[in-house]
C-alpha cells in the first residue's frame, strides 16, 4: 500500500470518528436501508397532526429548553472509553466501557450486602444453594426490586399461533384491566379480531379498563390499506372513551429539522417505544413480539406467561402507566390525530424538559433491595418487605425470583445495560452460556465481555433467509447481507482471539419463517438445565441501548420443573438451525456496496 493511499485512509478514519457523534450515522444508515425497500406505507400517507393543549411556555428554539439533561451514568473506568482494535487479543475487561453503577449514583453493582437480612429468620445466609446464583441475587437486588414467584405459575410459549391464542384468551378472561405495550398493532384479520374481542370484553365487564401503549410514529403510519394502529383502535376508543386509553409515545430525539424533513417509516429510525408486555388482570405475558400478523403466524419469538402474580403484573403495569402519562393520545373524535393532555410536556418542542420529567418518573421504579413476596393468590398484598428471608420460599426446591429491568437511553435510564454487562462479565467459567439475537451486532462493550469470558458459549442468530428484510426491494434488501458481514467478522474475532473451541454460532433457518427471538440462558455447574434466563424486548445492540424504550425480566430459579421448561424452550429454538463458520461465508457473495455500507455504518446497525 502506497504512503499516499495510507495517508488518505487514515485521514478518512479520523474524519469518520470526528463526525460520528454529530451526524449520528446510525440514523443515516437506517434511513438508507428503508428508502426504496418493502414498505406498507402508502404514497398518499398524511402526516399526523399533534394538537397541544398544554399551557407551558415554549422557546422558539428547536427544543424549547435550557434545562440540563438527566444525570450521567457513572462508568467502570472514567479514564478512557476507547476499545482496542487489536484483533489478536480481546480487550481486558478492566478497561471496558462498562456502566459500573445504575441510574441512581449510589448503587454500585458490586457493593451488595447481606445486611438487608434483618428479620429473625436472617440466620440463613443464602437465598439459593448455588454460590453464583446467590451472589447474582444480591447483585441484582442492588439495582432494583426483586419479586418472588411461584414457579408453577410460569410457562414458556413456543409457537406464534399459541402467542396469539393466549392474547385472545387473556382478553376474554379479563375482568378489571387489560394493559398492552407494543411497537404497533397491525391491520390484518387477526389484529381486527383481537380488537373485536376487546369490545366484547368491555360490554361484558362494566369495570374493565383498557390501556394500550404503542409507538406514536409506527402506530400512526398509514399502510397500503389506508389503515394504521390508531385507526384500527379508534372505534374502541370512541365507544368506551371513559375506560379506554390509547397512548402513543413520541421520542424526544425527533425534533427540530429532523421532525420536519423525515417522512414516515424513516423517522422511526430515531427511536421508538419497543417494550412488549401484555397484562390481563394479574397475568403477565412478556415477549419480544409485536401485535401483528407475522408475529402470530411465522415469525419466531420468545414468550413467557406469568399467571396469577399481581406483584409482577402491577410493576409492568406501572411502567406502561408512566410512559403513557408522558405520551400523546389518540383523539377520540379524530382517530388520525394525536393530542397532548392538558399540562403535559411536548416531546418535540420541549425535549429536554420531557427527558428530565421521564427520568424523574421512571427512576422511582428502581428501588434497590425491595423484595416482593409471592402472593399465593392473595391479590391484595403487594407491599415490599425489607428482607427476602421473610418471604415464603427461601433456599428450597421452589425458590424462584424475577428481576425486571428497563433500558431507556433517551432518559439515561440504563438499568438493563448495567445488569446485562455484569452478567456477561460474571458468568462462571464452568457454566454453559447461551445467547439468542436476531440481529447479531453486539455493542463493543458486550462483544469484548464475551470474547474475554471463559464459559462455553452457544449463540443463535438468524440466517440471511430468516432476516425480516430478506426479499425486500431497494437498499433495504442489503440488510441481510450487512448482518452476514458482521456475523463473519464476529467469527473471525472468535478465531483470532483463540475462542474457536469455546464459542459456536448457529443460524436459524426455517422455510418461509423469520426469526426474532432475543435473550439468554445460563446453566450453572452441576445443573442439568438452565437456572437463569433473560427474556423481553431488548437486543444486545446500540439501538436497544441508546435509542429505544426496552424492558425484560431476569428469571432465576432452582425449581427443577421450571428449569426443564426453560431447557425445552431453548432446545426448541435450536431445532431449526445450521452451523455457522467461516467456510460457510466463503460461499456467500456480498457486493462491494454492502461491504462499503458496513465499513461506514457497521457499528451503528
Amino acid at each position: 500500500m502506497s504512503p499516499i493511499f495510507s495517508f488518505f485512509i487514515t485521514l478518512f478514519n479520523m474524519i469518520k470518528r470526528a463526525l460520528a457523534p454529530i451526524v449520528q450515522p446510525q440514523r443515516l444508515f437506517a434511513a438508507l436501508m428503508v428508502i426504496g425497500g418493502r414498505s406498507a406505507t402508502s404514497t398518499t400517507t398524511t402526516t399526523t397532526t399533534t394538537t397541544t393543549t398544554t399551557t407551558t411556555t415554549t422557546s422558539a428554539c428547536g427544543n424549547g429548553s435550557s434545562s440540563q439533561s438527566p444525570p450521567s451514568t457513572p462508568l467502570l473506568s472514567s479514564k478512557s472509553s476507547t476499545i482496542t482494535s487489536n484483533k489478536k487479543s480481546a480487550t481486558p475487561s478492566s478497561h471496558l466501557y462498562i456502566p459500573k453503577k445504575s441510574t441512581l449514583d449510589s448503587r454500585q453493582i458490586g457493593n451488595y450486602s447481606r445486611e438487608y437480612s434483618t428479620s429473625s429468620s436472617s440466620s440463613r445466609n443464602s437465598i439459593f444453594n448455588d454460590t453464583y446464583l446467590n451472589d447474582l441475587f444480591w447483585q441484582l437486588s442492588s439495582q432494583g426490586p426483586a419479586f418472588e414467584v411461584n414457579p408453577n405459575n410460569i410457562d414458556f410459549i413456543q409457537e406464534p399461533i399459541d402467542f396469539y391464542n393466549h392474547l385472545i384468551d387473556g382478553v376474554k378472561r379479563s375482568k378489571k384491566r387489560i394493559t398492552m405495550a407494543s411497537l404497533y398493532l397491525g391491520t390484518s384479520k387477526q389484529e381486527i379480531e383481537l380488537v373485536k374481542e376487546m369490545k366484547l370484553a368491555m360490554e361484558r365487564n362494566k369495570e374493565l379498563k383498557i390501556h394500550i401503549l404503542l409507538d406514536g410514529l409506527r402506530g400512526t403510519r398509514i399502510g397500503l390499506d389506508k389503515e394504521s394502529s390508531a385507526t384500527i383502535l379508534g372505534e374502541l376508543l370512541k365507544v368506551y372513551s371513559d375506560r379506554v386509553t390509547i397512548s402513543m409515545y413520541h421520542t424526544p430525539d425527533l425534533n427540530g429539522v429532523l421532525k420536519k424533513v423525515l417522512p414516515p417509516r424513516i423517522n422511526e429510525t430515531i427511536g421508538v417505544q419497543h417494550i412488549k408486555t401484555y397484562i390481563f388482570d394479574d397475568d403477565l405475558l412478556l415477549s419480544g413480539a409485536n401485535l401483528s400478523k407475522d408475529y402470530f403466524t411465522n415469525r419466531q419469538d420468545r414468550y413467557v406467561l406469568i399467571r396469577s402474580t399481581s406483584t409482577v403484573s402491577n410493576y409492568f403495569n406501572e411502567i406502561v402507566e408512566i410512559i403513557g402519562s408522558l405520551s400523546l393520545h389518540v383523539d377520540k373524535n379524530n382517530r388520525n390525530q394525536l393530542i397532548l393532555s392538558s399540562g403535559s410536556i411536548d416531546p418535540v418542542t420541549q425535549s429536554n424538559e420531557f427527558k428530565n420529567l421521564a427520568y424523574t418518573k421512571l427512576s422511582t421504579l428502581l428501588k434497590s433491595h425491595s423484595y416482593y413476596p409471592s402472593n399465593h393468590g392473595n391479590t391484595t398484598s403487594n407491599s415490599s418487605i425489607d428482607s427476602p428471608f421473610d418471604c415464603n420460599n427461601i433456599n428450597n426446591e421452589v425458590t424462584t425470583w424475577i428481576f425486571p429491568t428497563i433500558q431507556m437511553g433517551p432518559f439515561n435510564i440504563r438499568q438493563d445495560e448495567v445488569v446485562t454487562s455484569h452478567i456477561f462479565q460474571s458468568v462462571p467459567n464452568d457454566s454453559k452460556f447461551f445467547i439468542t439475537s436476531p440481529y447479531f451486532n453486539l455493542t463493543e462493550n458486550y462483544l469484548n465481555l464475551i470474547l474475554t469470558g471463559k464459559p462455553k458459549l452457544d449463540i443463535i442468530t438468524c440466517s440471511p433467509q430468516a432476516n425480516g428484510f430478506y426479499g425486500s426491494k431497494g437498499l433495504s434488501s442489503a440488510v441481510p447481507d450487512c448482518y452476514a458481514i458482521i456475523e463473519k467478522r464476529f467469527l473471525q474475532r472468535v478465531q483470532d482471539t483463540n475462542n474457536g473451541e469455546r464459542i459456536s454460532v448457529q443460524e436459524y433457518i426455517r422455510d418461509k419463517w423469520t426469526y426474532h427471538a432475543k435473550g439468554l440462558w445460563i446453566q450453572v455447574k452441576n445443573q442439568q438445565h438452565p437456572s437463569i434466563t433473560l427474556i423481553g424486548s431488548p437486543n444486545f445492540g446500540s439501538r436497544s441501548v441508546e435509542k429505544d424504550l426496552e424492558a425484560q425480566i431476569i428469571l432465576i430459579t432452582q425449581n427443577k420443573q421450571l428449569q426443564q421448561k426453560m431447557e425445552n424452550e431453548k432446545n426448541y429454538l435450536w431445532t431449526d438451525t445450521q452451523n455457522a463458520n467461516l467456510e460457510l461465508f466463503e460461499k456467500r457473495k456480498v457486493s462491494l456496496m454492502v461491504r462499503f455500507l458496513v465499513y461506514i455504518f457497521g457499528n451503528y446497525l
